[in-house]
């Protein structure tokens, strides 16, 4: 009888270990180092640096809604008063966009720092954020630029200016 109580307590033993070392694979791979954890959060500040740029289409197109009735109401036409100097302007005075200076002062053509804070209002999206964003102007188009702590860019999209 005590051979096989012996032999039960080996068998116990062997499974628990077993699960000792299956639970500690699990727990590297979703606490470690490019584990699950560290991937969700990297999703979710991807999935932070788009919403940025769809929040800005989405105010750029609400203000062409807003202008495309003003041009209706006056008898205009939309060109009259909608491009995207207009546009850039608009996205300056509602501190959205902000221009760059260099060393000497004098401001960049075409390349604006997005103001992240005013462009998404909820603080846990902007606290997956660690880089920062810009609107630069390529020929006719600007795009939204993301740079991250190492000055690595990333295009993430084109602002939206409806063409007439």
């Amino acid at each position: 009888m005590n051979k096989e109580n012996g032999f039960a307590y080996q068998v116990l033993l062997l499974i628990i270990i077993i699960i000792i070392a299956v639970a500690g694979v699990i727990i590297n791979k979703v606490v470690g180092k490019n584990g699950l954890v560290d991937k969700a959060v990297a999703v979710e500040a991807e999935y932070s640096k788009e919403d940025v740029v769809e929040k800005i289409n989405y105010m750029v197109t609400q203000k062409f809604i807003e202008l495309n009735n003003q041009a209706k109401e006056n008898n205009k036409n939309i060109s009259e008063v909608y491009n995207s100097d207009v546009i850039i302007e608009y996205l300056k005075q509602n501190f959205i966009i902000e221009e760059i200076s260099d060393e000497e002062g004098s401001f960049q053509e075409g390349i604006y720092l997005i103001n992240v804070d005013k462009v998404i209002e909820d603080e846990k999206e902007i606290s997956q954020i660690t880089g920062k964003f810009q609107l630069e102007k390529k020929d006719d188009k600007y795009f939204v630029v993301y740079y991250d702590e190492s000055d690595n860019s990333q295009e993430l999209g084109e602002l939206q200016i409806q063409q007439i």
